[in-house]
Formats: structure tokens, C-alpha cells, sequence
């Protein structure tokens, strides 16, 4: 098409040209889906149809200098401090529609945002919309400075209350068959859009403050209210000139409301960041499309660059060589995922291997493959635990800038709730403003080798966005509940490759949200690879019925494969079971040896600490991991401690520590040295132990413990044998009610169901071996199966039942809490409350969180700022509490009164926290320690009252040492 053409047609439709910018032109073809080449700018333009004034303003041809739009430009969208508030200079107020046209900009603009099934004027129109609501006086009304006195008259202070949100979904609601008509048009069967059809469009917008807009009665709305919004429309209209929507089918229909919904939220957050939209006078908004193509649209280009979100060019795809240097020759697996066909559209991959095989670099090559034929912008990564995901992020460091091209600059960003407490995540964030930003970014471009966008590192929601995100599985969950702002994380997560590691360690309530999220997941376009060792018939099946039906297929396939390793790929098509090879010198037959009880397992790890072995022992409490450390001390053994009760700066320490000495680059004596664990180390660590013991734990489990046992090929090792070794009673046929309790009564607090620890006990026992990969799937599928024949002895049917009682009851409590796809959008389909807050993991025991401090210099300090005194000054005491943080049952601990004396020094120290951290005090605790002659000690109640002595230190981590 030639440029004149392009142009005329441009004229017509907008009416507005910048002839002077080559940026405007290239917007402006973007917007219309037309190819752009730099010779399709015309050399001159005759007649245009924008001049300007005596300033050198940009106006519409026909239009007097100083006319404005019926006084809508005085209506206030964003406001900011006064001077007295620390700002200087500049307006203090944007005008609505300079932030409805910013906003709409950046939604055209999104990468992806093209796909969402509009025309990109369409979506402007409607992401425009968001904020209509704001013409009410009684949002006006908040700013008494900003109040829009030559429309509304002198100022009021009294209107009739309503939320914005929901004064603009009932106002669109109002104009849906009026002035927004022509937005609607037939659909190809000649089916026009119904009232409850186009209200699933425009509550997407509404909602753009984390959840879906409450419907109010259409009489808060006064007519002079509804005329500003008739206008306001009418000038949207003009701005944007879209064409009828034609009415969808049913599916594509509710994908569009999920899709929109985040979309506008995901807008509404970078065109509301002053630094980037800077305010301008309400004149300035006097030609809303001259504004709007000259102003709004370069802003927000350079506003996505800025956040991180510009598109990024992906890397052909070459297999696993290319990404990896560790790797040689491709395993199985990978080899397998390099070059078998795949179903077209979204795909579902299950890989099932045993631990080392590489699954996660399959997983990855794979992602890379979907990515480079168009199947993904992206990927995100989840596992189950924060420590889990700072290992994954410290691997895909080297390798996640091969998935794209040398030129790109893609995040890499850490999703969890203590992401920004990582010192390698902290320093790989760049500035995303300021003179020296450029700069600073391109230092690091050349230096590092991972870096995130300031604005994607700043919270876990952002991260999500991210080209490549790493965090833990409950980051991807809340996108499937009514939690604020699921849509923003749904969006972050739609075009991205989906790798869920660990896929069998979901508990029944887990796991129903996980189906939740592969049916999201599907129907939004996405693809998901799911990662395990130790994943059951029942479950694989569950979870590939879920992906097809988010891809609207009817009816399961039942799988039938029971080969291992196995890779199941699921598509609209069909489901295919390709058995894989195992990796050559992988397989294993692990000698399993029962210990009676912790002395005999004393006895066991002290003898293999003796010859200088490394030596790991699995305890499934905390309070075990610390009374058996204590233990070993006594007898001379100098035991390491890791688990969940440290303060985070150290089990941050403690964390790196153990990979290091027990990774795969451990080496000679840092090798030789005992470590107690919880579950910390169970999985997704790349651990490597000469001896392993562990307490009786579910069969799925204790598998994925065995594989920190001699896990790297090493030229010697002080013990020469390979042998697990598990504290359990004896199976024996008629186990009574306190089977487990006797040997093992923090396992059983742990582990519920009795009955199926006798058959992980029974089962691994008689077999003797773990045979690795041939005799994996019977161990798993036997220990599974509770129908069968003697599977529940008489003894345990009471706690087993009980046991199974509550699963059920947690995967109800889940069906209740997820959202309902099918449901859509709306305030009605859910618990939206915004006081509610649905968990991702469902607890027994509540917890409350512990922050340590102790006295210095006559006042209060993190814990953190103890050791690290650049964490005492007052930039860094948000880290500095976050760092000294402990997380503790609230039956355990539940208030911590002032030591006497103390009282104001924490008040001070509450004062310089969050608000709602300083209210929560139920539960956020301040617990003052104090150096005895028997280490830092502090006081506190339990939640009957009983007064309490606690206990920490860095080798130990917090104890309670005496109920009074």
C-alpha cells in the first residue's frame, strides 16, 4: 500500500496526523495491523488536518485556540501532594481524560495485547472507559483544590457515596444501547450482542481495581453525571473511531472478559506512575485525539520499554546444546522433547523421571521450542517452597538469555513473598528511572548475568509479568482465587509457558487449585509442562482432564501407560504416552534398612560421621530437627541445623551454605559433616549425600528423599554403600490406633493418615530395595491404592477415615474458593471481599509472624541489623525486619508483651513499620531478645496465656523452651 493511500486512509479514519514524528507514523500503522517500512512516510502532506497555534500546540484543523470540550478537561483523574508534602512545581492534578487516553494507550501497546481477540481501537475504547466513574462529584469532591468548579459550581463536600468502580460499570451499563452502540455490532451468524453479553465486556473494565465492580442502583447517577458521560464517550469515540465488535461465541466471549480484565488493570498500573505520565494542564486535553496520538501514545511506548515489557525477540530454537554448556549429549528426555511432534494449539506435557534425569532442562528446551514457534512469549517457573525457587533462579541465571536473541533484554524475575531479600536478585534489579538508568542498564547488559526491571522486581504480581519468572507454585495459585488482582496475575501468566516442578507435592486442597489453574491456563491459550518423580495414575489423569477441559474437549481419555520414565502430552487433539529411556547411569537399587527408632538412627549417623562421611538425617518436625541436633553435639558430632524456624537473614546463610558444601561442586572435608533437616531439603535441591536417614514418611516422599542419596557420580566416597535408612515401627499385620505414634509422634502429628504410612512401610519394607526406574511406579501405585484388599488394617480405620474426612473436606474447601472460569468476571461468582483473604495452602494450625529484635545504642534493631550493621540505617529497616522475620504456630505463640521498661522502645519501633503491620498486632509480634548467659532469650504467652520462655541463636534457629 502506498503512502499517500495509507495516509488518506489514516486521515479518514482519525481525522489527526503528526507529519513531523516518524514514531507517530510508527504507532499509528501498529494500531491499524499495517506493515510499516520508513519510505511509507510521506514527504509532505497536503491540507492537514492538524496545525498549530502560536505556542507551537498541536491543534485540529477547524478548531479556534482555547475552545475546549464542554469543560470535561477540568475533571480531575489523578491527583499529587501539595508542595508542603514534599513536591515542588508542576500541576497537581492530571485530568481525567489525559489519564483515560494514557491508559488506553498503554493497553494498545501491551505485547500480546493484539491477541486478545480485538481490534487494538477497540480496546482503547474500552480500556478508556476504566476510570468513567470518576465524573461523580463524589469522587470530585476527595480533592476539594482539584474540584471542577466551572462545571459543578461552587465546591460540596456532601454527595452521595459510591465507589468509582461502580459508579462507572453502572454508567456504561446507563450508555450501553445509546451512546455506545455503535461499539457492538453483529455477530457473522447475524446474532446481535444481548444486555448480558455486553455487561461481561464492560465489567472487565470496570473492575480494575483488583476485583470485579459491585453492580449500585443506577439512581446514585444524576443527569448532569450521565450527560458528562454521554460526552466523554462521545469524544472517546472520535479519539479512537473502532469498528463494531462482532458479537463472539460463547468461549471466545468469556476469554475475553478474563483477558480484558487484566489487561486494564495491567494499564491502569503503568499509565498511573506520575514519572512516566506526567501531568498536564486541563488546556492540554482540550484536543483529545491530538493529545492522544502526539502525547499519550510516545508516553506510553516509552513507559513499556521502561517497565520492562517491551517485546522481546526470541532466540531460534537449536535443543539443549545451545542452552546449556553443562550439558554434552541430551538425555533421553530431552532428546525425546527436541524432536517429537507435538499436538497443535495449547499442550500439556507431563514428564515423570527420576531425579537427576535433567527433567528440568527438558522442561526448559521444550519451553524454548513452543516459544520459538509462537506458542509462548515466555515462561514462569513454580516450585513449592521460597528455597526451591531461589535455587532454580540462581540455574536459569546463566542460561535464560539463550532462549532469546543477544540483542533483547529480557527479566528475569524472582516471584515469592521474599524475593527482595535475595542479595543476588536485589543486585541483578535495574533502575527504571533517572539520568544515569541508560547507563547503569547497559553496565549491567555487559556485566551481569541476569538483571530484572525495577518496576517487575518491585512486588510478586509484577514478577509474573516478567519474561522469564521463577517463584514459588503459590504465586501462579492466586490467579485462580478471589484474591485482589487474580487478573493481573492471570495476564502475567497468559502467553507464557507454564513449568510447575514437583507436581505430586500438592496436598488435596493444592491440588484442586491446580486443576483450577491448568483450565485458566488453557483456556486463556497457555501451555504447561509438569514435572515429577513420583506422580500417580490418579493424579496425572485428574490433571490432563482439567487441560483438556479448559481447551473445551468433552469427556476423559483414560490413560493407560505404565511405562517409567513416561512423557504424556496432552493436546485438543488427543492424548499421547511416549515411554522414554532412562538416563544411562542413572538407574539405582538403593538398599532400604528399617531403624527401630532415633537411638538406633543416632547410632547409624554417628558411626558414618566417624569415617567422614556426608551425612544428611531427615526429621519431619522442627522441634525433632533441633532436640536430635542437640543431641549429636552432646555426643561430640558437630551436627549443621536446617529448617523453617530461622530468622530469614539466616536461613538465607544457611540455605547458600548447604549447597555449597552439599551441591554437586562440594568437595574433600567441607563434604564431611552432618546435616539435620526438615522437608526443606526433600526436593528440588540439588543435594548429594553419602548416607541418608529419614524419619517414616508417605511412599512419594520418601522417594524424593532418596534422591539426595549419592545423587553425582564422585571418584570416592568414605562409605562404600548405597542404603536408606528409615525410622519405622514395624509393618506388622495388626497394627493398634498407636501404630506410629510410639515411634514416630511427630510424624503422625505430621501425617494423618496412618494407614498409609503402614502400607509405605509394608510395601517398602517386604521389596527391600528402591529400584530405580524399573520398580518406581509399583511402589508408588501399591502405596496409592487404599481400595485395596487389606489395605486399612482395623486398627488404624479410625484415624485413617479421619484422615480422609479431612481431604475431602480440604478439596470442597477448595472447589468453594476457586474461581469458576465459566462463572466470569463478576462481583457475585465469589468471595471477593476485600478484608478476605483466601489461602493458598490450607492450614490446620494458623501461624503468626515473629519479628526479632534486640536492644542497641538505647533502642530497638532487626535482628538482622545485629550482625550487619548496614542494615541499621533508617533506607534499609523494611529489609532489615523483613530479614529478621520467623514464622511460629500461634498455638505456640501468641503475643509478646513489652519487657518492662521496654514498652516505649517498641512503640518506637512498631512506628516504623507498614500500617497495616503496625495494626496487625495479633498478627505481626515484636519479640525483644535479650543476651543471657544462656544466649538471646525473650518471653511470651501462648494463646491460653500461659507465659513462655523462647529461645534463639544461629545454630539452632528459635526454641520454646519452657511452658509455665
Amino acid at each position: 500500500m502506498g503512502g499517500q493511500k495509507t495516509r488518506g486512509r489514516w486521515r479518514k479514519m482519525f481525522g489527526v496526523v503528526n507529519p513531523k514524528t516518524e514514531i507517530g507514523y510508527r504507532l499509528r500503522f501498529l494500531i491499524l495491523n499495517i506493515p510499516y517500512h520508513p519510505g511509507m512516510i510521506p514527504v509532505t502532506v497536503q491540507e492537514p488536518l492538524v496545525t498549530s497555534d502560536a505556542s507551537g500546540r498541536l491543534i485540529r484543523r477547524g478548531m479556534v485556540a482555547g475552545m475546549h470540550p464542554d469543560g470535561l478537561e477540568f475533571f480531575w483523574g489523578k491527583a499529587r501532594p501539595f508542595p508542603d508534602e514534599g513536591t515542588t512545581g508542576g500541576p497537581f492534578m492530571h485530568p481525567l481524560l489525559a489519564h483515560m487516553l494514557d491508559v488506553a494507550a498503554v493497553a494498545m501497546l501491551l505485547p500480546g495485547s493484539g491477541n486478545c481477540g480485538l481490534d487494538r481501537r477497540q480496546l482503547g475504547l474500552l480500556v478508556a472507559l476504566h476510570d468513567i466513574g470518576k465524573l461523580i462529584p463524589a469522587f470530585q469532591a476527595m480533592v476539594e483544590t482539584c474540584w471542577p468548579e466551572a462545571v459543578l459550581g461552587p465546591f460540596r463536600a456532601e454527595h452521595v457515596q459510591c465507589r468509582h468502580d461502580a459508579a462507572g460499570l453502572a454508567l456504561m451499563d446507563l450508555l450501553v444501547d445509546g451512546v455506545l452502540a455503535p461499539l457492538f455490532g453483529n455477530g457473522s451468524d447475524g446474532k446481535r450482542w444481548l444486555p448480558s453479553l455486553k455487561l461481561q465486556i464492560l465489567r472487565a473494565v470496570a473492575g480494575h481495581h483488583g476485583q470485579p465492580a459491585s453492580i449500585v442502583d443506577k439512581g446514585v447517577l444524576t443527569p448532569d453525571t450521565i450527560g458528562h458521560a454521554q460526552r466523554v464517550v462521545a469524544i472517546l469515540l472520535d479519539v479512537f473511531r473502532p469498528p463494531p465488535i462482532p458479537r463472539p461465541g460463547h468461549d471466545i466471549l468469556r476469554r475475553l472478559e478474563w483477558v480484558l480484565a487484566g489487561i486494564t488493570i495491567h494499564a491502569d498500573w503503568i499509565g498511573s506512575r506520575r514519572e512516566w505520565f506526567p501531568y498536564v494542564q486541563p488546556e492540554d486535553v482540550r484536543d483529545p485525539s491530538g493529545y492522544f496520538w502526539n502525547h499519550a501514545l510516545p508516553r506510553a511506548q516509552a513507559a513499556i520499554f521502561r517497565a520492562g515489557l517491551g517485546p522481546m525477540a526470541l532466540a531460534p530454537f537449536a535443543g539443549a546444546l545451545r542452552l546449556f554448556d553443562h550439558i554434552r549429549e541430551p538425555s533421553p528426555v530431552q532428546a525425546l522433547l527436541e524432536g517429537t511432534a507435538l499436538p497443535s494449539g495449547p499442550v500439556l506435557a507431563v514428564i515423570e523421571d527420576m531425579t537427576g534425569s535433567g527433567k528440568t532442562e527438558a522442561a526448559l528446551v521444550l519451553a524454548h521450542r513452543l516459544m520459538a514457534h509462537g506458542r509462548g512469549s515466555g515462561l514462569f517457573v513454580a516450585l513449592p517452597t521460597m528455597a526451591t525457587a531461589n535455587a532454580m533462579y540462581d540455574r536459569l541465571a546463566m542460561a535464560y538469555r539463550r532462549l532469546f536473541q543477544p540483542s533483547a533484554r529480557p527479566s528475569l524475575a524472582l516471584a515469592h513473598g521474599r524475593a527482595r531479600l535475595d542479595e543476588r536478585f536485589v543486585a541483578a534489579l535495574v533502575p527504571d528511572d533517572g539520568a544515569d538508568a541508560h547507563l547503569a542498564a547497559r553496565s549491567m547488559d555487559e556485566t551481569a548475568e541476569a538483571y530484572c526491571a525495577a518496576w517487575l522486581g518491585s512486588e510478586s504480581r509484577r514478577a509474573l509479568m516478567a519474561q522469564v519468572g521463577i517463584g514459588t507454585i503459590d504465586q501462579a495459585l492466586m490467579a485462580v482465587l478471589p484474591v485482589r488482582f487474580a487478573t493481573v496475575r492471570q495476564a502475567g501468566l497468559a502467553g507464557k509457558i507454564l513449568i510447575v516442578d514437583e507436581c505430586h507435592a500438592f496436598d488435596p486442597y493444592m491440588r484442586r487449585e491446580m486443576v483450577a489453574l491448568l483450565h485458566f491456563h488453557a483456556a486463556m491459550g497457555g501451555s504447561v509442562i509438569l514435572l515429577s518423580a513420583t506422580l500417580t495414575h490418579r493424579v496425572r489423569q485428574e490433571l490432563t482432564e482439567a487441560f483438556r477441559k479448559g481447551l473445551g474437549v468433552s469427556g476423559p481419555i483414560p490413560l493407560s501407560g505404565t511405562a517409567y520414565p513416561l512423557v504424556t502430552l496432552v493436546g485438543k487433539s488427543g492424548v499421547e504416552e511416549r515411554p522414554c529411556a532412562p538416563r544411562p547411569g542413572l538407574a539405582r537399587s538403593i538398599a532400604v534398612r528399617r531403624l527401630a527408632d532415633a537411638d538406633a538412627a543416632t547410632g547409624a549417623v554417628t558411626e558414618a560421621a566417624a569415617t567422614g562421611a556426608a551425612v544428611a538425617w531427615i526429621r519431619n518436625t522442627v522441634d525433632e530437627v533441633i532436640a536430635t541436633a542437640r543431641s549429636l553435639r552432646a555426643q561430640g558430632v558437630e551436627a549443621l541445623v536446617f529448617h523453617a524456624r530461622f530468622a530469614m537473614v539466616d536461613r538465607l546463610m544457611i540455605e547458600r551454605d548447604v549447597l555449597a558444601r552439599f551441591g554437586k561442586e562440594g568437595e574433600g572435608t567441607e563434604r564431611s559433616a552432618v546435616l539435620v533437616a526438615s522437608q526443606v531439603i526433600e526436593q528440588s535441591l540439588d543435594l548429594d549425600f553419602d548416607v541418608l536417614c529419614t524419619d517414616l514418611a508417605p511412599m512419594d516422599q520418601l522417594i524424593q528423599r532418596a534422591g539426595r542419596l549419592r545423587r553425582h557420580r564422585r571418584t570416592a566416597r568414605p562409605v562404600d554403600q548405597e542404603e536408606l535408612l528409615v525410622i519405622s515401627p514395624e509393618p506388622v499385620a495388626d497394627p493398634d490406633p498407636r501404630w506410629i505414634q510410639r515411634v514416630l509422634p511427630g510424624t503422625a502429628a505430621v501425617y494423618r493418615d496412618p494407614a498409609l504410612l503402614w502400607r509405605t512401610a509394608r510395601v517398602l519394607f517386604r521389596r527391600g530395595r528402591i529400584e530405580s526406574p524399573t520398580g518406581l511406579r509399583a511402589l508408588i501405585e501399591e502405596t496409592d491404592d487404599a481400595d485395596a484388599p487389606d489395605a486399612v488394617p482395623e486398627g488404624l480405620m479410625a484415624g485413617s477415615t479421619d484422615a480422609m474426612g479431612k481431604a475431602y473436606a480440604a478439596g470442597a474447601a477448595a472447589d468453594r474458593n476457586v474461581l469458576s472460569f465459566d462463572a466470569g468476571y463478576a462481583a457475585a461468582t465469589a468471595l471477593w471481599e476485600r478484608e478476605a483473604r483466601t489461602p493458598t495452602r490450607l492450614e490446620d494450625v494458623p501461624y503468626v509472624t515473629v519479628r526479632l529484635a534486640v536492644m542497641q545504642d538505647e533502642r530497638l534493631l532487626p535482628w538482622a541489623a545485629r550482625a550487619d550493621g548496614s542494615l541499621a540505617c533508617e533506607s534499609e529497616r523494611h529489609r532489615a525486619w523483613a530479614l529478621s522475620e520467623v514464622s511460629v504456630a500461634r498455638y505456640r505463640l501468641a503475643s509478646c508483651p513489652p519487657p518492662a521498661g521496654l514498652e516505649a522502645a517498641v512503640m518506637a519501633a512498631r512506628a516504623g513499620w507498614s500500617r497495616w503491620e503496625r495494626e496487625a498486632e495479633d498478627q505481626v509480634l515484636l519479640l525483644v531478645l535479650q543476651e543471657m548467659e544462656t544466649g538471646w532469650r525473650g518471653t511470651g504467652r501462648t494463646e491460653t496465656n500461659q507465659e513462655i520462655i523462647i529461645g534463639y541463636d544461629q545454630i539452632y534457629g528459635l526454641e520454646i523452651f519452657r511452658d509455665q
